[in-house]
């Protein structure tokens, strides 16, 4: 079967599961555990776990003794479930893949073998071996990926949740969240439940969040370009300033300032060309833009593509300076951010 997503996989649960082969990848592992534990607490009584549900980890465990397992009968059940957790199939040979391919081909129907991987253990980049374990997979099973819920759909999460947690949070509250602390929805939700507590029942707020919530490194940096754009140095300095202390390496820093003086770049030539945030975010596939680059937009009204050049050049020689020269953190960032601040626009 091809891929299914999130959506897809949710219906296939709420009926009769008949495929009995799955391979679990994607990049949210929140959602790829809760997803996989539904599929496994559908096919194996809770009680019987002991005796029908079989994990194995990474590969302390061979290929033939989990075959081997996978043909052993179900106890007082109709199922039994393999869950083989990040082995590394992408490292079999060939022979070795096609002898895989024959022995998943013939496990018995009243077994159902899982394999997961997290995001971490997943190959990155063009890979043929990974490729091929995918085909075997579409062949034979059902491939589920799960990938990061869009912001619009986490924000509609977070305000169906907020009254259970004694307080409420409305929807373009709800995306600043998202928007602020990244895409990783176990973050998320974490972040979320500390607003909450927050709140004391009081509905939650944009600065309740920038009071309590721990922003990802672009979020926070993100906030470093509008500090410069709109001339509050200060802001950006203290933002700086709370980063160094949490000891984000300066590469990171000035890779995410770079990528948000390029989308800058980009949405100053979609001005240019008479084009909209919404053609500039459909363009270059971004999902969410009210909190991010509807925040800079005046800004970069008002600057030219000159300046936003001289940026680039300006980010580029910290890059190269922060690889290549002994010189401290707090010292060079301190000084791209004034020479960032005084190009004006």
């Amino acid at each position: 079967m091809p891929f299914v997503d999130e959506d897809v996989f949710a219906k296939m649960l709420k009926g009769e599961i008949k495929e009995n082969i799955f391979l679990f990848s994607g990049d949210d592992d929140y959602l790829k555990e809760h997803y996989c534990n539904l599929l496994t607490g559908k096919t194996v009584d809770e009680s019987l776990m002991f005796f029908n549900f079989h994990k194995y980890e990474d590969d302390e465990t061979e290929l033939e003794t989990i075959f081997a397992d996978a043909e052993n009968l179900p106890l007082m059940a109709e199922k039994t479930c393999l869950l083989v957790r990040n082995y590394p199939l992408d490292s079999l040979s060939a022979k070795a893949l096609t002898q895989f391919e024959e022995n998943l081909r013939n496990i018995p129907e009243s077994t159902v073998m899982i394999f997961y991987y997290g995001s971490s253990t997943l190959p990155s980049g063009k890979n043929t071996k990974w490729d091929a374990v995918i085909k075997v997979f579409e062949k034979l099973g059902t491939v589920v990926k799960i990938e990061h819920r869009t912001p619009a759909k986490t924000a509609k999460l977070l305000v169906s949740r907020a009254k259970d947690r004694g307080t409420s949070i409305d929807y373009d509250t709800a995306l600043y969240l998202v928007s602020s602390v990244g895409e990783d929805l176990q973050t998320i939700l974490n972040e979320f439940n500390k607003v909450c507590a927050y709140s004391q029942g009081q509905p939650v707020t944009t600065a309740m969040i920038d009071e309590t919530a721990v922003k990802s490194v672009e979020a926070s940096v993100f906030d470093i370009s509008a500090g410069i754009f709109s001339g509050d140095t200060d802001k950006a300095y203290k933002i700086l300033n709370e980063l160094l202390r949490q000891k984000i390496p300066s590469s990171s820093i000035i890779g995410a300032l770079a990528s948000a003086y390029v989308n800058a770049y980009r949405l100053k030539l979609s001005y240019n060309a008479d084009k909209q945030i919404s053609d500039f975010a459909s363009a270059f596939g971004y999902k969410e833009t009210k909190y991010t680059f509807g925040k800079i937009a005046p800004f970069v009204r008002k600057s030219s593509v000159a300046t936003l050049r001289s940026a680039l050049g300006i980010l580029s020689e910290a890059d190269v300076k922060s690889k290549s020269s002994r010189i401290s953190d707090d010292i060079l960032l301190t000084e791209l951010i004034s020479k960032l601040s005084s190009l004006g626009g």
